[in-house]
């Protein structure tokens, strides 16, 4: 028998073996953590869409004419401030593993401010909403957030705010997206 053949019938070294190990556990230090935080990045997108949503939304609302029973037009505004919802954030971490089950919080999308901005989540989501708003015509404002607990850790909050007010008589402001702890 040849040196070559006795060598494949004699198998791996230990040495060789250990090599290969090492390769391994230095390439899942490295990938898994990446990938945990691709994962919370994804996360995200729900908070990103929704919070453009009500900025679109309350544009809709402000632009809109508004009228009290009698038929009398109201200065123009944003839908009142509402808070929380659902409370507290992080609200599902503990029960069903992240994502709260819409069904569950129909409900809390039925003020009266959620209903002017036509805004409920539907899907199984991860973030809390809140809007808050003040003044009327050239003095109104409001800023939409999101906020949720990605890590379900109960300590840190990812937030998502963007703000509208009136410039010329249009709603201005929030272009960009503010974001603290985007990924926690």
């Amino acid at each position: 028998m040849s040196r070559f053949h006795r060598s494949l019938r004699r198998g791996f070294t230990l040495i060789e073996l250990m090599i290969v190990v090492a390769i391994i556990g230095i390439l899942a230090a490295v990938a898994i953590p990446a990938f945990m935080k691709y994962i919370r990045r994804s996360k995200t997108t729900e908070a990103l869409m929704n919070v453009r949503k009500l900025y679109d939304s309350s544009v809709s609302y402000y632009e809109a004419e508004h009228a009290n029973q009698a038929g009398q037009i109201l200065a123009k505004q944003f839908p009142a401030t509402q808070t929380m919802t659902p409370t507290p954030v992080g609200t599902c971490c503990s029960a069903t593993g992240q994502k709260c089950a819409p069904a569950s919080y129909a409900a809390s999308w039925s003020t009266a401010t959620w209903q002017a901005l036509n805004f409920s989540v539907d899907d199984p989501f991860y973030y809390s909403y809140q809007y808050d708003s003040s003044g009327t015509d050239t003095t109104a404002a409001f800023t939409a957030t999101a906020s949720g607990d990605l890590t379900c850790d109960g300590a840190n909050f990812s937030l998502f705010q963007r703000v509208g007010f009136i410039q010329n008589n249009n709603v201005s402001g929030g272009a960009g997206l503010y974001t603290f702890n985007e990924i926690e």
